[in-house]
């Protein structure tokens, strides 16, 4: 499968529960999540796009999810907008990102894990502690541990999906699009 074509912009939070419509109040914990939602094929090559949704924990922990395919979900606590930039997910929600991605099984969805753990290599959330080569049909993976883990506790597996450049870009462009900072 290929993620060439393919362009998910994600809004910041619109303070409101989709489930209920109620005002999300200033510090007030939800879950965001990227629901994929169909389109024309004459507005994107793979006919899919992500829509970030936000639920209040009671909607959310009564029940009332998205109608709509999830690709992924994370906790938050609403704030305001402020005039700065920001990044639209912070380090503590990539984090939680990149765990609740830990299940995933389609390839768009490993390859995101995949450079998602690299970005957050590089920020210094997680370690690297290795890689274990492709063995018969098992795929090639690296080991890494989140910031502060103990010795004690077992590193924890990413997927390599083995992208081609192309392919990378592209997730890099996604990833960017997820962290990236909003006016």
């Amino acid at each position: 499968m290929s993620l060439t074509g393919s362009s998910y912009p994600i809004s910041r939070s619109t303070g409101q529960c989709s489930a209920t419509g109620a005002a999300l109040a200033i510090g007030q914990p939800y879950i965001a999540v990227l629901v994929e939602r169909e389109v024309l094929p004459a507005t994107a090559a793979t006919g899919m796009v992500l829509e970030r949704l936000d639920y209040s924990m009671e909607a959310w922990d009564s029940g009332k999810r998205p109608p709509q395919r999830l690709f992924a979900h994370w906790k938050s606590h609403y704030s305001e907008a402020v005039p700065t930039k920001k990044p639209l997910l912070g380090d503590d929600e990539l984090i939680d990102l990149f765990e609740q991605l830990a299940e995933a099984t389609e390839h768009k969805q490993l390859a995101f894990r995949y450079v998602l753990a690299l970005l957050l290599i590089r920020r210094r959330l997680l370690r690297m502690m290795g890689n274990k080569p492709k063995k018969g049909d098992d795929p090639a993976y690296m080991l890494v541990l989140p910031k502060g883990s103990s010795g004690e506790t077992p590193p924890l597996p990413v997927i390599d999906p083995g992208l081609d450049d192309a392919a990378i870009s592209e997730v890099i462009e996604q990833v960017g699009q997820i962290i990236a900072t909003g006016e």
